[in-house]
């Protein structure tokens, strides 16, 4: 163990080539915090970056584009992308989900686009450049969690009902590379 970590919520490894591709930088967050990890050092306990989101508002979920963009999203509903070359914002989208973000998952159509999950039942899909929601599907209670393919937008989650749905998410054709839902988000499966 490096360093104790103050309320840990998710955790996500950085592919970037800034940084090599070798899976050693780790982004976690930390109540109200964005804590960068190199495994690799030893100085500061391997701490390369923290980040201070607004005072009161945790940050529930994390999440790193191909590019090597990093995204957090808690609870003041609000997503935000930083850049790791510099660890600047590079956008933020206010208020994009109605409830507190627990859920995050850039595209892998087009890494423009982020998937966002909500405590309630819905998850969506927008470009977070422009701050626009492009689409959404819903479960048929909360979601308790979901998770992305790592080379393609197939998109797995569960609510509290027992659901298991499953959305299958591709390029439109003929147009831009903007990701479209095939699926409206059915139930896969259904636990007894």
């Amino acid at each position: 163990a490096f360093y104790r970590l103050w309320y840990p919520s998710s955790l996500n490894f950085i592919t970037s080539s800034h940084y090599g591709n070798e899976g050693s930088i780790l982004a976690i967050t930390e109540g109200s915090q964005l804590t960068i990890w190199d495994l690799r050092m030893k100085e500061n306990g391997g701490c390369l970056q923290r980040i201070c989101g607004s005072l009161g508002d945790a940050f529930y979920a994390v999440c790193c584009s191909s590019t090597g963009n990093v995204a957090v999203g808690g609870a003041d509903r609000t997503v935000t992308i930083y850049d790791p070359r510099r660890w600047s914002s590079l956008s933020r989208w206010v208020h994009c989900s109605k409830y507190e973000i627990t859920g995050l998952a850039f595209s892998s159509v087009d890494s423009n686009y982020i998937y966002v999950q909500g405590v309630d039942y819905e998850v969506l899909c927008g470009q977070w450049k422009d701050s626009s929601k492009l689409f959404s599907f819903r479960g048929d209670s909360n979601w308790l969690g979901f998770s992305k393919c790592q080379n393609r937008d197939l998109l797995g989650g569960w609510c509290d009902s027992g659901s298991i749905f499953v959305a299958d998410v591709v390029a439109k054709e003929n147009e831009t590379n903007a990701p479209t839902c095939s699926s409206s988000g059915s139930p896969g499966a259904r636990s007894t």
